[in-house]
């Protein structure tokens, strides 16, 4: 039974880990706006630096808050007016 309650709290905090944004509008080389929520958030490095602004991507991370997040990927889905 213990070792039940472990292996499913590790899988829990596994997944908790790796976070996304369904719907981000890039609007410098480090940072993009959800369009769901009106949140900023900036990245470490510059991910989006060969992307044009105003494309929306689903984008995926890892981190907490909204600062120096480390960016894991990206989808591209369409470029906003």
């Amino acid at each position: 039974m213990k070792k039940l309650i472990l292996g499913i709290f590790l899988l829990f905090s596994v997944l908790s880990f790796s976070r996304y944004v369904e719907r981000c509008r890039v609007i410098s080389d480090n940072t993009c706006v959800s369009l769901e929520s009106g949140k900023k958030f900036n990245f470490s490095g510059y991910p989006f630096a060969s992307s044009g602004y105003g494309n929306v991507y689903r984008v995926y991370f890892e981190g907490n808050g909204h600062r120096n997040l480390y960016f894991t990927g990206a989808a591209y889905l369409y470029m906003k007016h």
